[in-house]
């Protein structure tokens, strides 16, 4: 990847539109680089461009940064050919590697399109395209936007154009002055009235890092107000299993109804007691369900330390509740986000590619699908993967391995399968046999 050449176009790319743009007359005030498309381990797509005046943002004013909502936007903004050219070159330089290099090549990407904005401003001032006011920024809609943005434009410039990130600053401040009591008070009404900048996602990590201190603000939020549902979340996130949690917990499943006695359930089952819930009157199939599918979903991520996967209290359910079954498999669908495995639970997904029940071997044989368990781990798991994808009785099963495999881009393993009995097996393989992105090919 020829970083300074991919800079240099991007650069004249920028200036060359917003030079365009500013022949119309109008004041503009930025461009913005955004609506980023990125597939971690695969494709990467260049952002679009877009640039806005203040005479658009007398029609609304609370388009400022918002790129969709502009009228001038380009995508591409380079020629066709050139566009083509450096998405294919960014995606091979990402995909050459482990996931850890794509990581750090997409960081170095970013820090490109940093540079890109602050020399594509210099370079417009200096021709008198625009006014001293005017700036690029990158705009990402994550947590890596504000410390982009610091990187692009200077302190002062930081509080003019964005001051709600200057005022979140300095209300973290005071909160973090507060003893953990108080701050967790704080950050629990957060969760539902946000203050500018700081939102329920900010709140949450903020409870989470708190642990047991942020335990009475959210058994108090429990057992009223409007965040019943989350301060249940939350205590599953914190993983606190003690019997003051487990008892409010279990008082809130039999009190309350809908949604919130469904996170409940399903913090129980987080915490190790799905007892609970199998023995509480009268609770819906679909409730109970859930619960059991939670600690095998996205949710389990979210906890400050997972509990180790354990496939045995699904089995035994299964087993128990044979008429369920069903149920469990729509719960727990492939791309219904399952939780992501850790080298030390390897062993454990593969045994469960034995498991007589089918919700167990797919989910086991999407979670070993990750190719940033690293090398040593694909040596082993890759094997496993296809001899399910020939072997597995069950064809949506054969198609996940399929899946899997093309995520540890073992392209030439998945040549048996375009002979399988079934159409969705057969046409998922040739599919990846025809892919043209680095994603499947890069490795054979």
């Amino acid at each position: 990847m020829d970083w300074p050449a991919f800079e240099d176009e991007l650069t004249a790319g920028v200036v060359a539109k917003v030079t365009q743009a500013a022949g119309v007359g109008d004041r503009l005030y930025a461009a913005v680089l955004g609506e980023f498309y990125a597939e971690t381990d695969g494709v990467i797509r260049l952002p679009m461009l877009g640039a806005n005046s203040e005479e658009a943002l007398a029609a609304d004013v609370d388009a400022r940064w918002s790129l969709p909502d502009w009228d001038t936007v380009w995508h591409p903004w380079l020629p066709e050919a050139r566009w083509e050219f450096w998405e294919r070159s960014l995606t091979e330089e990402a995909c050459r590697g482990s996931v850890r290099h794509w990581e750090r090549t997409f960081d170095r990407y970013l820090t490109s399109l940093v540079h890109v904005c602050k020399r594509a401003r210099k370079q417009l001032r200096t021709e008198g395209v625009t006014d001293q006011g005017f700036v690029v920024v990158v705009l990402t809609d994550d947590d890596t936007e504000d410390g982009l943005l610091r990187r692009i434009l200077g302190v002062r410039e930081m509080r003019r154009l964005f001051p709600a990130y200057e005022e979140a600053a300095a209300w973290t401040a005071e909160v973090g002055a507060l003893d953990p009591g108080e701050r967790a008070v704080r950050y629990v009404q957060v969760l539902s009235t946000r203050f500018g900048a700081i939102g329920p996602e900010d709140a949450e990590k903020a409870l989470c890092v708190l642990g047991r201190d942020a335990v009475p603000a959210l058994l108090a939020a429990l057992s009223h107000g409007p965040d019943r549902w989350w301060a249940a979340k939350l205590l599953a996130d914190i993983g606190d299993a003690s019997v003051e949690v487990i008892a409010a917990l279990s008082a809130a499943l039999e009190n309350c109804a809908g949604p919130d006695q469904s996170w409940n359930a399903a913090a129980l089952s987080r915490l190790g007691r799905l007892d609970v819930v199998l023995s509480a009157d009268a609770l819906a199939n679909e409730i109970v369900v859930s619960a059991v599918a939670a600690p095998f979903t996205s949710f389990r991520d979210q906890a400050v330390s997972p509990p180790p996967l354990d496939y045995r209290p699904l089995e035994r359910f299964l087993s128990d509740r044979p008429e369920l079954s069903d149920a469990l498999l729509a719960e727990l669908r492939p791309g219904s986000s399952y939780c992501t495995l850790r080298a030390e639970e390897v062993s454990t997904a593969v045994d469960a590619l034995a498991s007589p029940h089918t919700v167990v071997r797919r989910h086991a044989v999407c979670v070993l699908g990750d190719r940033s368990l690293g090398a040593a781990v694909g040596r082993r798991v890759v094997p496993r993967l296809a001899e399910v994808m020939t072997q597995d009785p069950d064809a949506t099963t054969r198609r996940l391995a399929v899946l899997s495999l093309r995520w540890w881009k073992q392209h030439a393993a998945l040549r048996p399968a375009v002979h399988d009995p079934h159409p969705e097996v057969r046409a998922a393989a040739q599919h990846c046999l025809d892919e043209k992105e680095p994603s499947c090919n890069a490795s054979e």
